[in-house]
C-alpha cells in the first residue's frame, strides 16, 4: 500500500495557477532532503500568489498526525521566504525542544562552509536560548521562540508560524498576531501547523479555527489528513489514508506497536488525525463568575445614569433577542433580557417600540446579518436621533465581548437573575468564537445553548458605556 498524498479534507484552497511552491520545494530539497508529493502540495498552497502578487492564502492551516514531516514544510517555507523574498519570519511553538530543533536545522545550512552563497548571505546567527535567530544581508530573518502571552510585543514581522498549533491559546495569539500587521513587505501570512488536541490541551484557537472553516464562517485555507471516526484502529488501510509519510518517514512496525499499546481514542487522535466531536473548548464566562454577578432586579432609582439596548438576531434571522443595560452613578452596570421575539411578521413593530425609547435611551446597537439591515432600515424611516440606531461591526462585537467579560471580573457589571434563564444559559455555556485574524473573539454558541442572549446583553452594555449621545437633549435628525 502507498500512503495518501492528497488531503482527506481541505477548504478554501488558493488557485495554484501562480505559485512559488515548485521552486521552493526544489531548492529546499537540496538542503533538507527530497520532499514527498504531499509536502509539495502544501508548499504550493502556502506560496500561491493572488492579486498584486500577494499571498493568496493569508491564513493557512495544516493538521496531520505527528512525525509525518510537517517540519520539512516549515523549513522550506522559512528558507525560501527569507532567502528569496527577504521576509522577516517569526517561528513560534509551545516547547523549547521544538524551537531548538528547528533553529539547528535551518542555521546549519548557513554555517556550513561548503555552502558559499549562503555563507555570503548570512549576516549573523544568534544562539542565545530564547533569542535564537538567523539574520541575512538582504534583510530577511527568522526568529525562533516559544509562546507566551507577551510574545514579541513591539516587534514587526511579515510571516508568523504557529507550530504545535493545537496548544495555541487565545492570549498567545492576541500577543503575537499584531506583529505582522505592519510588516515592511505588506504581504502578511499566518501559518498554523498541528494535530488534533487531546482532552488535556489548553489551546482552543486551532479547534475554533477548524470549526469556523467547517461552518463556512472562515476563509482561511485548511488542509488535513484525518479519519472521521475512531473505527478499527488495527486496519492498516486506515493508517495509510491518514499518514502521508507512512512507510517512508514513519515505519509500519512503529504504528503497529502504537495500535497495540494505545487506547483506541488516543491512537485515533494521535495517529489517524481524528478530531473528537467533543473537542475541548473554553467557556467564555466562568459559571462561578456569572453566578457571583447576579442581582434580583434592576432598581430604576439606582441605575438611572444611562440606558441602552442591544439587539441580536439568530443566524437565520427568525428570532431576535432584545437586551437592556442601565448604569448607576457609581459606574456599576446591570443587564437583562427584555424580550425574545419572532420576525415572522417583520421588524416594523420592534423598530417602532425602540424608536419610542429614543428620549430615554442613548443607543440601540444591532447585530445579525439576517435581521439587522431590515430593523435598521425600519428605524431609519422613523428618523431617529443621530447616533441612536447603530449597526455593530465585527470590531464592535469583539470589543463588546471583551469589555463585558472584563467588567464581570472587575465586579462592575451585574445581571438580573429572576426570570432570566435564557440569559443565564447563554452566558455560562457560551464559548469563545474567533473574530478575524488579530486574536479577538466574540461569544459563540455551544451544544448546550445559543449565545444570542449574552451577545445581545454585551451589545447593550457596550452601547451604554460608549455612546456619546445624551438622551433628552435636543438632537439633530438624520
Amino acid at each position: 500500500m502507498e500512503p495518501r498524498q492528497t488531503p482527506t479534507f481541505s477548504a478554501n484552497l488558493p488557485s495554484l495557477a501562480n505559485t512559488d511552491g515548485p521552486d521552493a520545494a526544489d531548492i529546499a530539497g537540496a538542503f533538507f532532503g527530497k520532499p514527498m508529493e504531499w509536502q509539495r502540495f502544501v508548499l504550493n498552497g502556502l506560496l500561491a500568489r493572488g492579486k498584486r502578487d500577494k499571498y493568496a492564502a493569508r491564513a493557512y492551516a495544516l493538521s496531520v498526525p505527528r512525525q509525518n514531516g510537517k517540519s520539512w514544510i516549515v523549513r522550506a517555507r522559512c528558507f525560501y521566504g527569507m532567502v528569496f523574498c527577504g521576509e522577516k519570519i517569526l517561528y513560534t511553538c509551545q516547547h523549547g525542544d521544538t524551537a531548538d530543533e528547528m533553529f539547528k536545522a535551518l542555521s546549519e545550512v548557513f554555517e556550513d562552509e561548503e555552502n558559499d552563497e549562503l555563507a555570503d548571505l548570512l549576516r549573523a546567527v544568534r544562539k542565545t536560548n530564547g533569542q535564537q535567530a538567523i539574520y541575512l544581508q538582504n534583510g530577511g530573518c527568522v526568529r525562533f521562540t516559544t509562546r507566551t502571552n507577551s510574545l514579541a510585543r513591539g516587534k514587526t514581522f511579515d510571516v508568523l508560524v504557529y507550530d504545535e498549533a493545537q496548544e495555541l491559546t487565545v492570549g498567545q495569539q492576541a500577543a503575537s498576531l499584531p506583529t505582522i500587521s505592519a510588516g515592511a513587505l505588506k504581504n502578511p501570512q499566518t501559518i498554523y501547523l498541528g494535530t488534533p488536541p487531546d482532552p488535556e490541551s489548553v489551546g482552543t484557537v486551532f479547534t475554533s479555527m477548524r470549526q469556523q472553516v467547517l461552518s463556512g464562517e472562515s476563509t482561511a485555507a485548511w488542509v488535513e489528513w484525518s479519519a472521521d471516526e475512531i473505527g478499527d484502529t488495527t486496519d492498516p488501510a486506515r493508517w495509510y489514508e491518514s499518514n502521508p509519510s507512512l512507510g517512508y518517514r514513519i515505519s509500519v512496525e512503529a504504528v503497529e506497536a502504537e495500535a497495540s499499546s494505545m487506547p483506541p481514542d488516543s491512537f485515533a487522535r494521535e495517529r489517524l488525525g481524528w478530531w473528537s466531536p467533543t473537542a475541548r473548548v473554553t467557556r467564555a464566562i466562568p459559571k462561578k463568575l456569572w453566578e457571583e454577578s447576579a442581582i434580583d432586579g434592576i432598581d430604576g432609582r439606582r441605575y438611572r445614569l444611562a440606558m441602552a439596548f442591544g439587539v441580536k438576531f439568530s443566524i437565520d434571522g427568525s428570532v431576535y433577542v432584545l437586551a437592556g443595560c442601565k448604569i448607576a452613578k457609581s459606574g456599576e452596570a446591570a443587564v437583562e433580557v427584555i424580550e425574545v421575539g419572532s420576525t415572522a411578521g417583520g421588524t416594523a413593530s420592534l423598530a417602532a417600540a425602540l424608536a419610542e425609547k429614543a428620549g430615554k435611551a442613548s443607543c440601540v446597537l444591532v447585530d445579525g446579518q439576517a435581521g439587522a439591515p431590515a430593523l435598521l432600515e425600519n428605524m431609519r424611516r422613523s428618523r431617529p436621533p443621530k447616533g441612536y440606531a447603530v449597526s455593530a461591526t465585527a470590531a464592535i462585537v469583539a470589543d463588546a465581548a471583551g469589555m463585558f467579560l472584563d467588567a464581570l471580573r472587575e465586579g462592575t457589571l451585574k445581571h438580573t437573575s429572576v426570570g432570566q434563564k435564557m440569559l443565564d444559559d447563554s452566558a455560562v455555556y457560551s464559548v469563545r468564537r474567533s473574530i478575524g485574524t488579530s486574536g479577538k473573539w466574540g461569544f459563540g454558541s455551544s451544544d448546550e445553548a445559543e449565545s444570542t442572549a449574552v451577545e445581545a446583553a454585551s451589545l447593550a452594555f457596550y452601547a451604554a458605556r460608549t455612546s456619546k449621545r445624551k438622551p433628552g437633549r435636543r438632537q439633530r435628525k438624520l
